[in-house]
């Protein structure tokens, strides 16, 4: 047996929780966090100016409750060979963060 070997489950778990990459609970800004409930002043603080912005219905959580809301989208890619980012803010405050394509 190898002496450095990772056990099967830690390996599966670890497996299992990259492939479940699409939701995020932060995002980082060079040194700096950014997650739910920050304001949107210290998201463009830590993380400048989003690529593009839009707005549409997601289910997120708001006070406690999921639901749909009418939230605006921040999109974010630190390069090209980046995961993009999107942040989900409503009423100046991030309530969710999603990554997905690249």
């Amino acid at each position: 047996m190898l002496r450095n070997a990772v056990p099967l489950p830690l390996l599966l778990a670890a497996v299992i929780g990259l492939a479940d990459g699409a939701a995020a609970d932060s995002y980082r800004c060079g040194r700096q966090l950014v997650k739910d409930g920050d304001s949107t002043a210290r998201l463009l603080r830590l993380c400048g100016e989003p690529r593009r912005r839009d707005s549409g219905t997601e289910t997120v959580m708001v006070e406690g409750a999921w639901g749909p809301q009418r939230v605006q989208r921040w999109y974010y890619r630190k390069n090209r060979r980046s995961l993009e980012y999107v942040v989900m803010v409503y009423r100046g405050r991030i309530v969710a963060i999603d990554s997905g394509r690249r």
